[in-house]
């Protein structure tokens, strides 16, 4: 048994070794190619510690570090809710590296490669573990532009995205998700035409199996994303209309094969004002089935055939709105206000919910923040009230009965930024 170890540990050294002795003759032949192709690296990135403390028990992931809103009362034996009471935790997993891959202009473009990651993990079981957040190559003409990879879905908008502390970067009131895209922006002057085909990965729709990209992908067409934004001077404004189509189930429950798809589309604008030290932005969503996004909504099951067990689907509509405000450079000082409204399923529902939140009416949220930025250095404040109203959905998806649950959140953050 003792021999077994050793013969291991060795083994195991020599595989070190060797990985060891390959990353550094692999490392030199991509540095050579590298100059014979003409291109250079840099790495940013950033250390960060965060550090929170929330009055109840909160419907969140990875750790709770992402915050949704409050847990809904959960009553035991005596009638006291279980989800009050204080709770903490400290986290350092969106820590963050990037690399920008710079080179020699082709195909009369100048073309550059990017690779973002963290350690939040794809998944709450993955928490620090390597996750890929960004990966894509842009090909930039004069006036046209195309992005093939992993990014920003479209209706995050980099633009114009709220300026808070916590991880949630405004979800679930503004969208959070990564894709696989192919995008393509045309310039007009001042105006900006974005088209885009988008896939699912990490982020993806809900359904009978859980949350799944083959949702999408057996439904055999791609997210589409229509985009125009118009940036003059202090102003950004853009308009968006996106589309998908899925398909929850390929057989039922009783081995009937289907092909009952799932259509949803939502629309969006927004608006940002920059001057001097001073920004305003604003962006309002109605849009159906968003919950890859990480924000409410979903779909419903509106008819279930008795025999078969085919299902038809219709989905949920919601209304979100935010708005944030933020002052100063050095000593910055900013507030963001969210609100999200439950509308209901497009058609009636039998109760079956593939959903983030349908029985949750409506959700406010007010965030007030400090920050002080001395050199790469940011020491960070922020406190996130969130308020959930709780109800009972009925047929049409509407939810009544409702009573609020408020959760607030001291959040302290301490980022060491880094760049070469």
């Amino acid at each position: 048994m003792r021999g077994n170890i050793i013969n291991d540990k060795i083994l195991s050294t020599r595989i070190l070794i060797a990985t060891f002795l390959f990353q550094f003759l692999f490392s030199g032949i991509m540095a050579q190619q590298a100059k014979d192709w003409g291109q250079h690296f840099k790495i940013s990135g950033f250390v960060k510690s965060n550090y929170w403390l929330d009055t109840r028990k909160v419907d969140g992931s990875r750790d709770d570090l992402f915050l949704y809103y409050p847990k809904k009362p959960n009553l035991d034996a005596n009638n006291e809710d279980i989800n009050t009471g204080v709770n903490s935790n400290y986290s350092a997993i969106n820590t963050r590296l990037a690399l920008t891959i710079l080179g020699p202009d082709l195909l009369g473009a100048k073309v550059n490669g990017y690779i973002e990651s963290d350690y939040t993990g794809v998944t709450n079981t993955d928490v620090n573990g390597l996750r890929l957040r960004h990966a894509y190559i842009l090909i930039k003409w004069q006036k046209n532009e195309l992005m093939l990879g992993q990014y920003w879905h479209p209706m995050f908008v980099p633009d114009v995205f709220p300026e808070v502390l916590a991880f949630n970067t405004g979800a679930p009131f503004q969208p959070f998700i990564r894709n696989p895209l192919i995008s393509y922006k045309h310039h007009f002057g001042n105006l900006t035409l974005q088209l885009a085909l988008i896939m699912q990965r990490d982020n993806s729709s809900d359904g009978p199996i859980g949350r799944n990209s083959i949702y999408m992908q057996e439904a055999g067409i791609p997210n589409s994303h229509l985009q125009l934004m118009y940036k003059a001077g202090n102003h950004v404004v853009g308009a968006a209309f996106d589309h998908k189509v899925i398909q929850p189930m390929s057989v039922s429950p009783a081995n009937y094969k289907t092909n009952e798809l799932l259509s949803s589309a939502s629309g969006m604008l927004y608006w940002k004002f920059q001057k001097d030290l001073l920004t305003l932005q604003f962006k309002s969503i109605l849009g159906q089935n968003l919950t890859e996004h990480l924000m409410l909504g979903g779909y419903a099951v509106a008819k279930r055939n008795l025999f078969t067990k085919v299902d038809t689907y219709t989905p949920t509509n919601h209304l979100f709105l935010w708005g944030g405000a933020h002052y100063g450079d050095k000593y910055r000082m900013s507030l963001f206000v969210g609100y999200a409204k439950n509308l209901g399923t497009s058609d009636e529902n039998i109760g079956v919910y593939y959903a983030k939140g349908s029985d949750v009416e409506q959700l406010f949220r007010i965030s007030p923040s400090f920050c002080y930025r001395t050199g790469p250095l940011r020491l960070a404040a922020e406190l996130e009230l969130t308020s959930a109203y709780f109800g009972t959905p009925d047929m049409h998806g509407r939810v009544k009965q409702t009573s609020p649950v408020n959760n607030t959140r001291l959040l302290l953050v301490a980022a060491y930024m880094f760049k070469n």
